[in-house]
């Protein structure tokens, strides 16, 4: 398999976009997910993954090459193909997913809700704090799943010194640092994104996923009935202070 690489310059709140060299510090741990406690097996074992963990109860995935195709194996999974950006494992989440269905009660054209926005979030502890007024540049690199049929705007990165923990499985309302304005819609492509920001200082934790504070938006990838989600391969996140 060839992969196609492209690249989408993040919006950045707070300050204007920084383009300058990094200093080579690396601030994420296991930003390429090759650390783990053991291979996973199935769904939801992000946490195999050393550092890293769920900020809802919205689980994320940690894929493998030694997991099944059935469920989050390398290059195939439930999700689709792909291979790594890098290395040997990838990270998996759902920007957005809707539940809800026709009624099935005659003469009736509503929906029934049930999970609505779903949502799922990674995040991980930096190496070390972030220094007040001092400008790092955060990259990551993301891919839509093939058998996503949505896709959507507001993929982003939120910097907080806090570990965030929420016991729902809903969008949350934090607004990321860097987050992109249009719809990654790429498909067997790893995308990059890519920002600078200025840090208020004393930020530990990054989190991972779909921001829409930032602004959101859903795109239908095809026609009539579809399964209503939108999956996100991520991989190689980055983040070092800027010279």
């Amino acid at each position: 398999m060839i992969l196609r690489f492209l690249s989408y310059t993040a919006s950045v709140l707070f300050v204007p976009l920084v383009f300058a060299q990094t200093n080579g510090t690396e601030l994420v741990r296991n930003g390429g997910f090759e650390l783990v406690a053991s291979e996973p097996k199935t769904y939801d074992q992000i946490t195999e993954a050393d550092s890293w963990k769920n900020v809802t109860i919205g689980f994320s995935e940690l894929f493998s090459k030694s997991a099944s195709a059935k469920t989050i194996g390398i290059p195939d999974n439930d999700y689709g193909h792909m291979d790594p950006q890098e290395g040997e494992h990838y990270a998996g989440f759902f920007a957005w997913k809707d539940d809800q269905r026709r009624s099935l009660a005659a003469g009736e054209d509503d929906f029934v809700q049930g999970w609505s926005a779903y949502s799922e979030y990674l995040t991980s502890e930096l190496m070390q704090p972030l220094q007040e007024g001092k400008v790092y540049e955060i990259t990551f690199w993301v891919s839509l799943s093939g058998n996503s049929d949505r896709a959507v705007s507001g993929l982003g990165a939120y910097f907080s010194a806090e570990a965030l923990h929420f016991d729902h499985r809903r969008f949350l309302e934090q607004k990321p640092l860097v987050s992109v304005d249009a719809i990654v819609g790429e498909k067997s492509t790893w995308v990059q994104v890519k920002g600078s920001f200025e840090a208020d200082g004393g930020e530990r934790y990054i989190t991972i996923g779909t921001f829409p504070a930032a602004g959101f938006d859903t795109k239908r990838l095809i026609e009539g009935l579809d399964n209503q989600y939108a999956y996100y391969y991520v991989d190689n996140i980055s983040l070092k202070e800027t010279k």
